[in-house]
């Protein structure tokens, strides 16, 4: 007997000794954190080292991760890691690869958040036009909180192209709240910005200038706000005048 019980407990052993598994609905999420927070290392990891290559690598890994957990500290965390390369100047290359980063994990209002910051100043001019590239980012994104900084953009920028580029990043809010707002401040400012139709009038360069970059993006940005086919920014303006006691039936649903 006593022989017996070894046998069946030697065959028992194995059974006991080996790990239990995972259970499916707990691994997934579990996972995804922990890859996370290694990921977050990564990023810090080549931040601190100046390896702008080995960034870049970095941040194009982090929309999946962020949009397959539902852990909101841990996403925070990452976007937070992600937007801090964003604001990395001398590492242009990686910044703009955060940059897509951020717009791929498609939730504007956590990276609003983390990039209002490093919004670009109004009055200046880059060369480089990464300003232009973070107004384009913030179209994908439309974070609504970013909406009143966008117009601003659009009357006050220094540079003509970082005008267009606000404006129609506007164009982006077509399923916001605030959309009938949005279509009344860009023709507000468009027709305070375009030449005024007189022969007595002088029309200076510059305003010449900004009219010939902004033109085509207003009514660009006018017909994706609206869902519209008009294109052209006149022809917006005569369509909200008629529609000033209406602005609602100027959008395609």
């Amino acid at each position: 007997m006593r022989r017996l019980a070894l046998v069946l407990a030697l065959a028992a052993a194995p059974a006991a000794l080996a790990p239990r598994a995972a259970r499916a609905e707990d691994a997934p999420a579990t996972d995804a954190v922990g890859q996370i927070k290694a990921l977050i290392a990564e990023i810090d990891a080549a931040e601190k080292a100046k390896d702008e290559g080995a960034l870049s690598s970095a941040v194009k890994k982090a929309p999946p991760l962020y949009k397959g957990t539902q852990d909101s500290a841990a996403k925070s965390s990452l976007m937070k890691a992600v937007a801090g390369v964003v604001k990395q100047s001398k590492m242009t290359t990686a910044r703009k690869d955060a940059m897509a980063a951020l717009v791929e994990t498609e939730d504007g209002k956590e990276a609003w958040k983390h990039i209002q910051s490093a919004y670009p100043d109004d009055d200046a001019e880059d060369e480089t036009r990464w300003n232009v590239d973070f107004v384009k980012a913030l179209g994908a994104l439309h974070p609504d909180a970013a909406i009143d900084r966008l117009l601003d953009t659009f009357r006050k920028a220094k540079q003509n192209d970082l005008s267009a580029a606000a404006v129609m990043a506007c164009g982006g809010y077509h399923k916001s709240k605030q959309r009938e707002r949005i279509l009344e401040e860009i023709v507000k400012a468009g027709k305070n910005m375009a030449p005024a139709r007189s022969t007595t009038k002088n029309v200076s360069q510059e305003q010449q200038a900004r009219w010939a970059a902004i033109e085509g993006p207003i009514g660009k940005a006018l017909d994706q706000l609206t869902g519209d086919a008009v294109g052209n920014a006149a022809e917006w303006f005569k369509r909200f005048d008629e529609n000033k006691k209406n602005v609602k039936a100027l959008f395609k649903d």
